[in-house]
């Protein structure tokens, strides 16, 4: 009987020998598993700093999907690529080009000084969803006395109605803010009515054709205010006949729908299309500001069946009559 007890005593002995002897090789494993680690890791930091790169990082982007009457799309409240982007349609509709940036706030202009992109680059820009669209405010853009804020409205319709509100802080000189859409997708056909008929606005590779309201608003396209597109090489056309409606628009014949991007004659200095940036846009005021004034502009992107492009024109003045409907009010 004394046997067995020791016997069973010395079996127990061996048994937490072997248990101690795994626990501390185990130990062991993850000591020597977190020296590797983090050896590795400081290696990996020395070669970062001795190639100079930043550590990496993860940044959430503010991402809303929208469907407005069947055109899809997305709004980033930061960049990159910050605002509305057009992307595809539904129940039947047909995009004639994917477009981003819709109707973005992009330069700040006045007589001979270019503020090429300064709003777009340089502003402290701050975006908030809304109920049915979003609002961006730009602020403190180096040079330029002006804040701004940008309302957009999704259209039942399938489109997007955008309110520029401009507050002066000085008086600048036949003032104009350049409103642009990107087409990313390649330059598709686009069209402005000028001399009574429609015209295709061809833009090439390193061109920027300008549709002014008028000669005497020709005459601020060379004024210096562009200069920076000349600097980069891009030549800049205008057509001296000017536009009938301030409006582009980029046109699919074969699915019979358009888009077209439209402002008020009294709020448009001129339109045009860059074939270098793959844009089209809206100069917006055009004229002298006084310091702490304000000014107000309306414009609007419409996605329309068109089997032809006079099809467009009464979606165009639907636009008009509404815009100054309720400014009046």
């Amino acid at each position: 009987m004394s046997k067995r007890k020791g016997t069973k005593k010395a079996a127990k002995r061996a048994s937490k020998k072997r248990s101690a002897s795994k626990a501390s090789t185990k130990r062991a494993a993850i000591r020597t598993s977190a020296k590797t680690s983090s050896a590795a890791r400081s290696s990996a930091k020395s070669g970062r700093k001795a190639a100079g790169l930043p550590a990496p990082r993860l940044r959430a982007l503010p991402v809303y999907e929208f469907d407005a009457g069947g055109l899809l799309g997305y709004v980033r409240l930061t960049d990159p690529e910050r605002g509305f982007e057009f992307s595809r349609c539904a129940g039947g509709r047909s995009l004639p080009t994917i477009c981003k940036e819709v109707l973005s706030l992009r330069h700040y202009l006045a007589r001979g000084q270019g503020g090429l992109l300064a709003p777009r680059e340089e502003a402290e820009c701050r975006g908030k969803v809304e109920k049915v669209g979003a609002m961006f405010r730009y602020d403190k853009v180096p040079r330029w006395p002006v804040t701004a804020a940008a309302r957009y409205e999704l259209l039942p319709k399938g489109g997007l109605d955008a309110t520029f509100a401009f507050d002066f802080r000085k008086g600048l000189e036949a003032f104009e803010a350049g409103i642009e859409t990107l087409l990313p997708g390649g330059q598709p056909r686009a069209y402005v009515h000028a001399g009574g008929r429609w015209v295709a606005a061809a833009a090439g590779p390193r061109l920027q054709r300008f549709y002014p309201r008028n000669m005497a608003v020709a005459g601020l396209i060379a004024d210096g205010r562009w200069n920076g597109l000349r600097m980069a090489g891009l030549g800049l056309a205008v057509e001296p006949q000017g536009y009938d409606y301030p409006m582009v628009v980029v046109w699919d014949g074969h699915s019979g729908w358009a888009l077209a991007q439209m402002a008020l004659t009294e709020e448009c200095s001129s339109v045009w299309v860059n074939g270098a940036d793959r844009t089209m846009g809206l100069g917006l005021v055009g004229a002298d500001v006084k310091a702490r004034s304000a000014v107000t502009c309306r414009v609007q992107a419409l996605l329309c069946r068109a089997e032809k492009l006079d099809d467009v024109l009464p979606h165009y003045r639907e636009f008009v009559q509404q815009a100054r409907t309720t400014r009046r009010r």
